[in-house]
């Protein structure tokens, strides 16, 4: 409708109605910026970030935690991740150009990893520590991990997990700096985090709310940040969390629908509401109890009483429907997380080998970040503070190593690869690929999650050992050679039988 000040402005001066007409059109230019009687209910508004996340933010962790326990799409979405971004874990490989001593602290570091080194509480591997994190990461949005010394150790860095439940939301200004504190992370002029304030939570689970003070030194928080002005990290499953709990809900209104159609009862009507019982109208209104029926159960027989009938509601929906429904909710949640609908649903049976390699390629590139952000925010952090306890401790000797700290703490993390779907073809690409200089061994291996090193090391004992038993196996043998070899074979058998031909003709 026109407005009021515009007709009267036309009434007036046509030509200035003309002219505001046409640049009111021109401010238009985008129909996702229109407010129009279809979208009036849909005006959100911009916001600081932070602001905006911290009312939500709990109650969104809480329903992905729900999601989590509970629905078999957000778990096989999750441990779909979790199994191909940490799976076995993420391993270092030392580059301090000495091989002996690269050897020394990867053997050092395995050490540190078993549980009762690593974990405070003595209970996980660092690897057992990776996949726990990254879970927490994706469901709550973020995890804080405290780096504690204990002094006087062979192995004096401990990994402490918290729970980002326990930063204080009360805090506003530091008591002695009276810097900012926002959502429980205390922050400088430029929003780095200078400190975070975290309540302590006693052994029986009860927190209290007189929080300590961490430096951020002391902390790694885990989290993704999207927006510039974000402090904190929001759950990965955000965009799909609807989604999900409609998916579920419905699957549960199908069980029960489908409980009730395997139900098969009888209801019989008559004029007395019971069998061969004249005079007693409504006696059998109910069960056995007395209370009237609010339910029914397979081979049940019950009578009813006069002017009562059955009537059911019969929606047409079968098992089709529901596949159908489900396949694309699946299909949708896959995409909101980057994974394939394969990887979300488990289900290869309408796949051929292009999409599901496609597929699979299309999952890697969601992976591989992953595993470089676990190793860049993770691993990294912690690798550099172990080194450092390490030497102070003694437990790595390296006389020099504050003066060229950089380089000895010089790593590649080793992530975990993925298995061929047609190996045939997968190997003889491969193959090509090294032999044409396109690939080296050390990213063969990496793509596999091997450490070349090692799979040197392991051929040439494999070698050793067979050749020390005299066995000559075809695998320690060039191609080249080994096609040499058949060639001149093939060649002796033919002079052979055309000397034994001549032989017969003599």
């Amino acid at each position: 409708m026109i407005p009021l000040i515009e007709k009267a402005i036309a009434a007036i001066s046509p030509r200035w109605a003309c002219s505001r007409a046409f640049y009111a059109e021109s401010l238009r230019a985008y129909e996702a910026g229109e407010v129009t009687r279809f979208n009036d209910g849909w005006i959100p508004i911009n916001e600081d970030t932070e602001n905006t996340d911290k009312t939500q933010r709990d109650l969104i962790k809480a329903r992905a935690r729900y999601l989590e326990r509970n629905s078999d799409i957000a778990g096989a979405a999750v441990g779909g991740i979790v199994r191909n971004v940490v799976g076995t874990g993420i391993k270092p490989q030392a580059r301090t150009g000495d091989e002996a001593l690269n050897r020394r602290i990867e053997t050092l570091w395995r050490e540190w990893t078993a549980a009762e080194n690593c974990d405070i509480t003595g209970q996980q591997t660092f690897e057992e520590l990776q996949a726990m994190l990254l879970r927490r990461k994706i469901v709550d949005g973020e995890i804080l991990i405290k780096k504690v010394v204990a002094r006087k150790r062979r192995h004096p860095l401990k990994l402490q997990v918290i729970k980002s439940d326990l930063l204080s939301s009360f805090m506003i200004y530091a008591p002695k700096t009276n810097n900012v504190i926002r959502s429980g992370v205390e922050l400088d002029d430029y929003l780095r985090p200078l400190a975070y304030w975290i309540d302590r939570k006693s052994p029986d689970g009860y927190v209290e709310y007189n929080p300590d003070r961490v430096p951020a030194a002391q902390v790694i928080h885990l989290w993704s940040r999207s927006q510039p002005d974000q402090i904190r990290g929001i759950s990965d499953l955000a965009p799909i969390i609807k989604r999900l709990k409609d998916t579920q809900d419905y699957l549960d209104a199908e069980t029960i629908t489908a409980r009730i159609a395997a139900c098969f009862s009888v209801f019989v009507t008559t004029q007395t509401g019971a069998p061969n019982m004249p005079g007693r109208i409504g006696a059998n209104r109910g069960d056995p109890e007395g209370k009237r029926l609010k339910s029914i159960r397979p081979g049940m027989v019950n009578y009813l009483a006069p002017g009562e009938s059955i009537e059911t509601a019969n929606p047409s929906r079968g098992l089709a429907n529901a596949r159908d429904y489900v396949a694309i909710q699946e299909r949708l949640a896959g995409a909101g997380l980057g994974l394939s609908y394969e990887l979300m649903s488990r289900d290869f049976n309408t796949s051929s080998f292009s999409s599901a390699r496609q597929g699979m390629l299309e999952d890697r590139k969601t992976f591989e970040p992953m595993q470089e952000f676990m190793a860049a925010h993770l691993c990294d952090p912690i690798y550099r503070e172990w080194m450092d306890l390490c030497v102070m401790a003694g437990s790595l000797d390296i006389p020099d190593y504050f003066e060229h700290r950089e380089t000895y703490q010089a790593v590649e993390w080793v992530t975990p690869g993925w298995s061929w779907i047609d190996p045939q073809k997968e190997v003889q690409a491969d193959i090509a690929a090294i032999q044409n200089g396109g690939k080296t061994l050390a990213q063969w291996c990496a793509e596999r999650g091997y450490d070349w090193r090692e799979q040197l090391e392991q051929m040439a004992l494999e070698k050793e050992t067979a050749e020390a038993m005299g066995l000559k196996l075809s695998v320690h043998t060039p191609i080249t050679v080994q096609a040499a070899q058949s060639n001149h074979v093939n060649n002796t058998d033919d002079e052979k039988e055309d000397a034994d031909g001549s032989k017969e003709q003599e």
